[in-house]
């Protein structure tokens, strides 16, 4: 049987850095296939990058974004607006799959993309630096094992 071992060493910026680096890679592969694919290819790939980046959100908002201080100066209007476009990413990936055009659908991959990586540098620049200032190495690391546990992370006894 094996059950979840927390560690002290999981850093949540460093997991969600990590995840940040695997989607800017997945995000490349698709960009380099993007003007070969047909409609249907292109909403698969929607379908996956759906998958991947609403889990993303979904930490990033309840373990790291939740533990903010919003009373802080400009912590809240920041946060307003990364969890507006974690609301924009899935907008556009909603109507990804509602497409019918393929030229439409492949544009509204690629600013889907576009928007993303943005998101993510602003975040890296603002708000993950943000955090290690007000959240001790403790608290950062009690949000990583918490990550670690939703993901399914373990260790044999």
């Amino acid at each position: 049987m094996s059950a979840f071992i927390p560690r002290p060493d999981l850093d949540l910026i460093d997991l969600l850095l990590g995840e940040h680096g695997c989607l800017l890679t997945l995000f490349r592969h698709v960009e380099v296939r993007l003007p070969s694919m047909n409609l249907r290819e292109i909403q698969a790939s929607g379908e996956t990058l759906e998958a991947l980046l609403m889990a993303h959100a979904i930490e990033e908002d309840q373990l790291l974004f939740h533990s903010l201080p919003v009373e802080q100066v400009g912590v809240r209007e920041a946060l307003d607006a990364m969890f507006g476009e974690h609301n924009e990413q899935r907008a556009m990936l909603e109507e990804l799959r509602d497409h019918t055009e393929e030229p439409r659908a492949r544009g509204l991959l690629m600013r889907l993309i576009e928007m993303t990586r943005e998101h993510f540098a602003v975040e890296e620049r603002i708000l993950f630096g943000l955090a290690k200032q007000v959240l001790s190495d403790e608290r950062r690391s009690e949000l990583g094992n918490e990550y670690a546990r939703r993901r399914g992370l373990s260790r044999a006894h």
